[in-house]
Parts: C-alpha cells; sequence; structure tokens
C-alpha cells in the first residue's frame, strides 16, 4: 500500500486541490456575473427620493432594453445620488438631453432607471460624468402603508365612529333612492360614453383655441398695456372729453329741434324723389360714359380743335334756323317704356372713346330715333336740289316738296374701303358687309309678354339716312270734299 501511495500525491493534497479549484470557480463566476471586469462609463443621476427597494445591481434601461446597471446610492432625506454604469456600445445612442425617471415592474417589485428619449433629441451624445435629473418616482406599498399610517394616527377612534354612525342612520332606509340614484347615474354615463367622440372633439377644439390664444398671447399683452396707456390719456383729458361730449349732446338737441318740424316734408320729398333715383340708376352708364368721353375729348385735342387750348378762344359752327314743331302727329307720340340701345338697355355707343369704337353705329329706338334724317349728311358745295315745307302749313296739311334728285355730296374718307354713305352695313343675321366694320350690335331685348303699352305703335325700320316725309292725317267724314 505504501508503495501505490508512493507513486502519486496524497489524497489529502487532491483534497486541497479541489477546495482551491471550487473556491476559485466560485470567486470567478461571481466576479463574471457581477461584471467586475467590464468596463463601464459612470454617470450620476440625482432624485428626491430612490425608493426602499432601490439596490445596488438595479437595472438601468432605454426604450426597454438594459444597458447598463446602478452602481451605488448615496445621499440623505432630501436627495438622493444615483451612481449610474452605462455600457460604452450604448452611449452613442442616448442623447445629451436624456431624461430619467425610477420606476417598478410591479408594486412590490424592485424598482429600476428607465432613461426616456426626449422627443426633440439634442445632436450631442451623453458623455461620461454627466448628471441627469429624474423628474418621476414611482409610488411604493409600504409607502401607501406609511402615508396611511401618518393618516391613522390622527385620526380620534372616537370621532370616527360617531361619523360613521351618523353616516350609517342618515343612508338607513334609503336603499332604493340609493338604487335609483345609481341606475340614473348609470343612463346618464351611457349617454356620456355615447357621445365620447363629440366630446373629444371638443377637447381637440378646446386645445386649438388654446393653442391660437398661446401664439396670440404677447400680441394680447401688448394690446392691454395700449389700452392701459389710452385710458390713462382719457384720464388726464377728463375735462375735454366731457366738453366735447357736452357738445355732442347740445349738437343732437339742435339738430332734433331743427329736422323734426320739417320731417313729415323730408319723408315726402323722399318718397317723391325714389322715381327719379331709379330713372337716374337706370341711365348711369351713360352718365359715366359721357363724363369719361368728355374727358377722353379734351385730352385727346378737342380744345386744340375748338380753338380753345390757350384758354382765351374758341371757334364754333353755327347757324340761324327755324326752330323745329314742337309736337307733331303722330311721330311725338309719348312712349311708355321705350326701349333702346343694347338689350334693350341704355348704352354708350361709341363712347368713351369714339377712336377705339369707329365708325359709329346708328342707333335704332322705338322713339323715332334712326327713322329719320337724325344724323346730319354732309350737304357739300351746291346743293342740287330744294326743299318746300310750306304745305304742311295749310288748313288740310299736305306732304312739303323736296326736290333732291342724288345722294348728299362725298365726304371726307373715315378709312380706307370705308362703304359708301347710305350703304347698308350689316346683314339682317349680322355679318359685316364692309371691311373694317366692328362686329354687329346685340339684338334688342325680347317682347315683353302681354299687349303693348300705351303710345307704342311698331314700325317699320327703313333705310338709314332716308327722310321720310310727314303722313297726311286722316280727314274726318264731313270735311270730305265732294267729287
Amino acid at each position: 500500500m505504501s508503495e501505490s501511495r508512493a507513486e502519486g500525491l496524497h489524497p489529502a493534497w487532491w483534497t486541497l486541490l479541489f477546495v482551491l479549484a471550487t473556491t476559485g470557480a466560485i470567486v470567478l463566476t461571481t466576479t463574471l456575473f457581477s461584471g467586475s471586469f467590464r468596463a463601464y462609463v459612470p454617470v450620476t443621476l440625482t432624485s428626491d427620493r430612490a425608493g426602499l427597494v432601490m439596490d445596488r445591481g438595479a437595472k438601468v434601461k432605454l426604450r426597454g432594453v438594459e444597458i447598463g446597471r446602478v452602481g451605488r446610492v448615496t445621499g440623505g432625506q432630501n436627495q438622493v445620488i444615483l451612481k449610474l454604469e452605462i455600457d460604452p456600445d450604448q452611449m452613442r445612442f442616448i442623447p445629451a438631453n436624456v431624461g430619467a425617471r425610477i420606476r417598478a415592474g410591479t408594486l412590490f417589485s424592485a424598482k429600476f432607471v428607465e432613461l426616456v428619449y426626449p422627443s426633440d433629441p439634442s445632436p450631442q451624445r451623453l458623455a461620461a460624468d454627466a448628471v441627469i435629473n429624474s423628474d418621476h418616482v414611482s409610488t411604493e406599498i409600504n409607502t401607501l402603508f406609511r402615508d396611511l399610517a401618518d393618516i391613522l394616527k390622527q385620526v380620534d377612534p372616537a370621532k370616527l365612529q360617531a361619523v360613521l354612525s351618523a353616516l350609517a342612520e342618515g343612508l338607513r332606509g334609503h336603499g332604493a333612492l340609493l338604487g335609483q340614484s345609481i341606475t340614473d347615474a348609470n343612463e346618464v354615463l351611457r349617454e356620456v360614453n355615447a357621445r365620447a367622440e363629440t366630446i373629444r372633439a371638443d377637447r381637440q377644439a378646446v386645445k386649438d383655441v388654446s393653442d391660437a390664444y398661446s401664439v396670440a398671447a404677447q400680441d394680447i399683452l401688448s394690446a392691454l398695456d395700449g389700452a392701459a396707456t389710452s385710458s390713462a390719456t382719457i384720464t388726464d383729458n377728463e375735462q375735454g372729453l366731457d366738453s366735447l361730449l357736452t357738445g355732442v349732446v347740445g349738437l343732437a338737441r339742435g339738430g332734433i329741434d331743427l329736422l323734426g318740424s320739417s320731417q313729415a316734408n323730408l319723408t315726402t320729398a323722399t318718397a317723391l324723389f325714389e322715381s327719379t333715383a331709379r330713372l337716374l340708376l337706370t341711365y348711369n352708364p351713360t352718365f359715366t360714359c359721357t363724363l369719361v368721353g368728355a374727358k377722353t375729348a379734351l385730352d385727346t385735342g378737342y380744345l386744340d380743335a375748338t380753338g380753345a387750348a390757350n384758354g382765351k378762344s374758341l371757334i364754333l359752327d353755327s347757324a340761324l334756323l327755324f326752330g323745329p314743331d314742337p309736337y307733331r302727329y303722330p311721330q311725338n307720340l309719348p312712349v311708355i317704356g321705350a326701349k333702346g340701345g343694347p338689350g334693350g338697355k341704355p348704352g354708350c355707343g361709341s363712347l368713351p372713346d369714339v377712336a377705339a369704337n369707329w365708325p359709329v353705329r346708328q342707333l335704332i329706338t322705338n322713339t323715332g330715333w334712326g327713322t329719320g334724317l337724325d344724323i346730319r349728311p354732309n350737304p357739300g358745295i351746291g346743293f342740287p336740289g330744294y326743299a318746300n315745307y310750306f304745305p304742311v302749313t295749310r288748313g288740310v296739311p299736305e306732304p312739303p316738296s323736296v326736290r333732291y334728285p342724288g345722294g348728299p355730296a362725298p365726304g371726307p374718307i373715315p378709312y380706307s374701303g370705308a362703304p359708301p354713305y347710305g350703304a347698308p352695313l350689316y346683314a339682317p343675321d349680322g355679318t359685316p358687309l364692309w371691311p373694317g366694320l366692328p362686329p354687329a350690335p346685340p339684338p334688342g331685348a325680347a317682347r315683353e309678354p302681354g299687349p303693348p303699352p300705351p303710345g307704342s305703335e311698331p314700325f317699320v325700320v327703313p333705310a338709314p339716312a332716308q327722310l321720310q316725309p310727314t303722313p297726311t292725317p286722316p280727314l274726318p267724314a264731313a270735311a270730305t270734299p265732294s267729287p
């Protein structure tokens, strides 16, 4: 037996080696598990408290991923300092303005540090020895028990019993009423739940209004400051403002005394002016064209043509003519609802700029304009005929005797290719018959339904610029000469 022992180590040495190896394995495993051989980046976290179950080695997480541990917890009652150890590989994912809060997985579990990723992350990364402030620490059950115990220490059991007895006595016999109240409250909540989307939209609208006021807050404050300045100015000028208001009151009373006696006359004058105002409103385009056309004519050489440009002379083309008959039957019968112009409404014709609307368009109305020699032709030199109008003054009026064998003497040609005087300008369908003519004016308004108004009679549009003789009125049967 002694020979076999001499060939190897004594069992005691094997026992010692086994114990040492086991101890070394345990120490190595513990050291590796605790991370003593790993390098960490130190970061400081400050908080008003850490909780009762925040220990060394607690996890540090970012978005649910463990990135480090709590190395040490120090501090007193007012402030706690936690030394965090962050993995170096994770530092490049943590912005410098990261937040932190101390949370617990459950009500009774140990706490851990959660880094809160900011909504507007900084481009700089978190550095070693940086300081982070914690803005929230979750509540523990022991904290609740401690606060409850402090409250119960302040409550007198006898008084609490008296209050509960009085409450029980007050509720006794009102079970049905309480049940009905709970049922009604349930109905109210059901109706509120059905309108949850409306309430949410209202809250969103309130938020939008609040945001709008938040943006305009400085402007509102500036307006209030300006109002304060205005108030001070009004206060400083109180006497002058009082005098002004007194004068305004006196002026109002004087106006009442002045216009009060003429109230009926003013009302009547306004009512009578209504028809005139309506007529002026109907013809207001022609007034505008006339005034603008006169201004255009003065600006484009009319003063030079009349010799009045120097402001001292004027050239006139005038002649003495027999006065026209003030009234002639039947062409001078009044026409009610007379119409003329484009669409049967008042028009501007060639105004306000005649040069841009040449040649002048002839206007045919149902009042007689355009049915005779309304536009004076150029008589020329050596007029080849004569006219005798005296027959119309006889007892039995006769047509005048007109000897006018040819057309008028030619005047200046307005433009190359212009139509001869008196020639039709447009075809029945409105197509221009000569080059250079503007488009035909729009047709008149459609005839109004119903019988024609009194004084209007149908007429036939003759060729332009052809003189129409006055027809002989029919004689009564008693005045008819015998054959």
